[in-house]
């Protein structure tokens, strides 16, 4: 986060000042494809794909990019870092 702004955190909006501890969250959120398409017998292909294009129509590249790919950051403060690394430690059991 660069500039002369006061920076605070993405996360509670508490300031973080000059020289204060602060941690950038990092991230990439990815569609995990398991190579699985569903269909019946009596879809083919052709109605398949001219499914997909209906439910997409209108939709921008990068809306549509989106839903399959994100990278993003945030600064956070300690106490949000905190929190978060608890979250997502609870996540592995």
């Amino acid at each position: 986060m660069g500039g002369k702004g006061k920076k605070r955190c993405a996360k509670c909006g508490k300031r973080i000042k000059k020289g204060g501890v602060a941690y950038w969250l990092k991230a990439e959120l990815i569609s995990a494809f398991d190579g699985y398409i569903y269909s019946d017998e009596k879809t083919d292909l052709k109605d398949f794909i001219d499914k997909v294009n209906i439910e997409l129509e209108g939709q921008s590249p990068e809306k549509i990019e989106e839903q399959i790919y994100k990278k993003f950051g945030y600064l956070v403060c300690a106490g949000c870092r905190d929190e978060l690394d608890r979250l997502l430690d609870a996540g592995k059991d």
